[in-house]
């Protein structure tokens, strides 16, 4: 659950430009990682249903 909280907010924070990854200075891959996590989040919740 916590993942996809994460990711909705690297997300916007990135595609906003008030955040960026650090070490990279990019809005953009943060965004893309936030995407990784809402993705990842998302399987889990699922994963969690069914069994």
């Amino acid at each position: 659950m916590w993942n996809i909280i994460f990711g909705i907010v690297f997300i916007i924070g990135g595609l906003s430009g008030k955040l960026a990854l650090l070490g990279t200075n990019s809005g953009n891959l943060l965004a893309l990682v936030g995407a990784g996590l809402l993705v990842w989040g998302i399987v889990q919740v699922i994963r969690a249903r069914r069994g």
